[in-house]
């Protein structure tokens, strides 16, 4: 009788241990497909020109770093060793003469 109790005991924690496995299972792939789908949604709106939260004659901006700058005002510019330093000039819209110096690292030999 002991036995048969035990047996049904075991039964009965592997059982809720497999549905708990099963609850773990079901969570992880709502998930994934939750992400896949939102994945797609996204590409979609991406290839027919739509953002989501953006007026009609609202347009969608996005920038990317090419390089990381350093702007410094007047002569700030130290002569460091291996360093170059190139000066541009140019006159913006409004008639302001604007100087553009870029800093390059040269490589140390």
């Amino acid at each position: 009788m002991w036995a048969f109790l035990a047996q049904l005991l075991i039964a009965l924690v592997l059982l809720a241990f497999f549905l708990v496995s099963c609850q773990n299972v079901m969570h992880i792939v709502k998930g994934s497909v939750r992400f896949l789908l939102q994945q797609a949604h996204r590409e979609l709106d991406k290839e027919l020109g739509e953002s989501q939260g953006l007026a009609d004659d609202e347009e969608a901006l996005s920038t990317t770093v090419v390089r990381r700058r350093v702007l410094v005002k007047g002569n700030e510019v130290l002569h460091l060793p291996g360093e170059q330093v190139t000066e541009e000039q140019f006159t913006d819209d409004q008639g302001n003469i604007i100087t553009k110096k870029d800093l390059t690292s040269t490589p140390n030999h």
